[in-house]
């Protein structure tokens, strides 16, 4: 059966629950019951009675989901007693997520808007001092190159200590006469480590290349391969391009400057967050086919793209299979015309809670100690204003 097969069999079983109950209430909850004390006994006898059958019995039903070598292997995730936060900053059109885990650790992933006069990169930095009060980010990283991504990256590497940075495997190459200066007398043991053929000529990647190659102390790694950021209660598993997806690829156009960004699955507490980047229609087939699994029940996607109609394809939306769906954009005053109204419709589909920036301004997404999850946002616009795109298809 395939996935459209499954999805359809899935919905029609949920029917079918659903008017028994209707037609026999009290015979259905007793049904239920049973079956539930049924399921518990075998359960409880499994886990404390056959361990390493237990075991084999989670591989199958989870899959391998985590990359080899990422971390050491697969660890099964403890319950974390304390509130883990995702801040997806209202920055118009552009990307800024704040992640605090419960063990006091940080991530930054991107910090841009798109064309800022000053007034977004200062309430955002301000935004950003307020949680991270101690002047040092334990994770920063930057997903591609685009400057709706990385405009103050390069302000937050001057004001903070930053202990790793994950960053693409592009060269800068500014056409800019003193940046390409600068870039030159940057370490020449960090500058050998690019030596993919793809570089980026813009002054604001050159801006943040100059200013992550000369953060002291920081380890700098690239956005290759899987890998993960991980404590005992909490994991991010990225899935990036291949060295060999590198060297194939070109940057010739948008798209395929977008696709090198990594996904990433956030776990805490038995929720899945899915976090994107500019992520699109080129790499989202790659992420799905290393999964052994038909879907990958998660939560909260943030979607790739801004809402782009590139991103967010149906097979990608089948296979993480979330509830929720949170877009960093602008619909008001920019060119891109994000969201388009398509990748809308795919979201009103699968009955999916949208939030939005340029409309709910700041996202607080809160998963605390019992697996609960809670949104806070700045702003609670009519529903018909948040269901709206662009109808544009080009």
């Amino acid at each position: 059966m395939g996935k459209t097969g499954k999805r359809v069999a899935k919905k029609s079983a949920k029917k079918a629950v659903k008017k028994a109950y209707k037609q026999n209430p009290k015979a259905f909850i007793i049904t239920a019951v049973a079956i539930v004390l049924i399921v518990a006994i075998a359960v409880a006898v499994l886990y404390f009675g056959f361990p390493e059958k237990w075991d084999m019995v989670i591989g199958l039903i989870v899959g391998d989901r985590t990359p080899a070598g990422s971390d050491g292997g697969n660890h099964p995730l403890q319950r974390g007693d304390g509130d883990l936060q995702v801040h997806f900053i209202n920055v118009g059109q552009g990307d800024c997520i704040l992640i605090l885990f419960p063990d006091g650790k940080e991530m930054l992933i991107d910090c841009a808007n798109y064309n800022d006069n000053g007034s977004i990169r200062e309430s955002t930095l301000d935004y950003i001092g307020r949680y991270v009060t101690d002047g040092q980010i334990d994770y920063l990283m930057v997903t591609h190159g685009d400057s709706d991504h990385i405009y103050f990256v390069d302000e937050v590497l001057y004001a903070y200590d930053v202990d790793n940075i994950y960053m693409p495997f592009i060269l800068a190459e500014p056409t800019n006469e003193a940046k390409a200066e600068a870039v030159a007398n940057l370490p020449a043991d960090k500058l050998a480590l690019f030596t993919d053929d793809d570089t980026l000529t813009s002054g604001v990647y050159a801006d943040f290349f100059i200013a992550a190659l000369s953060e002291e102390g920081a380890n700098i790694m690239f956005n290759m391969g899987n890998f993960s950021i991980s404590a005992d209660t909490y994991r991010i598993d990225f899935y990036g391009y291949t060295a060999e997806d590198w060297e194939n690829t070109g940057l010739s156009h948008a798209e395929a400057k977008n696709a090198v960004s990594p996904i990433g699955i956030l776990e805490y507490n038995g929720r899945r967050v899915v976090l994107t980047g500019d992520s699109n229609e080129i790499n989202e087939p790659k992420f799905i086919a290393q999964f052994s699994v038909d879907v990958l029940d998660c939560d909260v996607l943030k979607v790739g793209h801004h809402g782009s109609a590139t991103s967010s394809t149906r097979e990608f939306l089948d296979f993480v299979d979330c509830e929720y769906a949170i877009i960093s954009c602008n619909a008001s005053g920019n060119t891109f015309e994000h969201p388009r109204q398509a990748t809308l419709d795919r979201f009103i589909a699968d009955n999916m809670t949208i939030y939005r920036t340029d409309l709910h301004g700041t996202i607080l997404l809160e998963i605390d100690g019992e697996g609960n999850m809670t949104f806070a946002t700045d702003y609670n616009p009519p529903a018909s204003d948040v269901l709206k795109g662009a109808d544009t298809v080009a």
